[in-house]
């Protein structure tokens, strides 16, 4: 796919749309959808540490689920994972598949090295998912390229691992879904203004159109994992029911990128969220301290079911999350 192609600015390439438009049926009315059983998920990079592990601007999770392990994301420095791993008695052996939230450093930063330590053999870290506009050059004023995932890909794709590039919502394992470009329904504009994106419109501001979560379906629900939630975490949620399936929300989890964000937009997105009535909201990396506090009261949830997110911290179906000591 050409990663240069223009993107309509709902996130969704225009056929996309009209396919959305056009009403689909869900999921559940074409086919018989996996449920996944067992679901865990383990923090691996965030800001926040407390006891154990490193604490770093990135972000990474490793969901295990019915026997299927899957990366998401990789944190910034490139040793964070494996070290984070390695305190926490966290065996990376059985990552197969890795999703990439969006180019950003703090989300790739540890891909090679992660790689170096588990890949090449059997089936680990065999493949790499991103969304449409995830390769796009990224120029910076002096003229380098700010997207190192560019030659990261060459590198990995010499080695043998295939990426999956989606413009649209594809289920990647049972029951596991990446959601691909967000459509941005609601005005959410959560990505930093001051880096630059090359696309067939010329050079423009970086909207980050690649931003994608993760979905698993479970008896409860989806459980939403998000990267920065560049595109919006009440986006990403409306997408997930509108062009995955119109099921509940049993958690959403990771960066929703509101640490500067003003009142107004906080208790939207709490009024949003608590339209949406997720189960579990755990906001970690970008989400800043006090945000998570505002939309957990505008979302009229209580500390047991919205925290912040910490190195450790994990998601259990069934349970809920167990976050730090701090974390609540």
């Amino acid at each position: 796919m050409n990663d240069a192609a223009t993107f309509s600015r709902t996130g969704l390439r225009p056929w996309v749309l009209i396919a959305l438009l056009c009403a689909c049926a869900p999921l559940a009315a074409r086919a018989t959808p996996y449920v996944n059983q067992n679901v865990e998920i383990t923090v691996l990079s965030t800001n926040l540490a407390e006891l154990h592990g490193r604490g770093e601007w990135g972000w990474s999770a490793l969901i295990k689920s019915d026997g299927r392990c899957v990366l998401f994301d990789t944190g910034n420095h490139p040793d964070t994972v494996l070290a984070n791993a390695e305190v926490l008695g966290v065996d990376l052996s059985c990552i197969t598949d890795v999703v990439l939230s969006h180019h950003h450093a703090d989300h790739s930063g540890g891909v090679l090295s992660i790689y170096a330590a588990i890949g090449g053999e059997k089936d680990r870290f065999a493949r790499v998912h991103v969304a449409q506009g995830y390769f796009l050059e990224r120029p910076r004023d002096d003229g380098s390229e700010g997207n190192i995932m560019i030659a990261a890909r060459k590198e990995l794709e010499a080695k043998g691992v295939k990426f999956n590039i989606y413009d649209a919502a594809t289920e990647i394992l049972p029951g596991i879904w990446a959601t691909g470009p967000i459509e941005r329904v609601h005005p959410e504009k959560n990505y930093p203004t001051f880096f630059n994106v090359k696309t067939d419109a010329g050079i423009e501001v970086d909207w980050i159109p690649e931003s994608q979560g993760l979905a698993i379906l479970t008896e409860e629900g989806f459980v939403v994992v998000l990267g920065c939630g560049h595109a919006g975490v009440v986006n990403t949620l409306t997408h997930v029911q509108n062009v995955i399936d119109r099921k509940p929300i049993a958690a959403v989890m990771g960066g929703f990128h509101l640490f500067n964000a003003n009142q107004e937009t906080l208790d939207w997105v709490g009024e949003r969220l608590a339209e949406i009535a997720p189960k579990h909201v755990m906001g970690a990396h970008c989400t800043g301290v006090q945000p998570l506090y505002e939309i957990r009261k505008g979302a009229n949830m209580n500390r047991k079911h919205a925290v912040i997110g910490s190195v450790g911290a994990t998601y259990k179906s069934g349970e809920g999350f167990t976050p730090g000591m701090l974390a609540r």
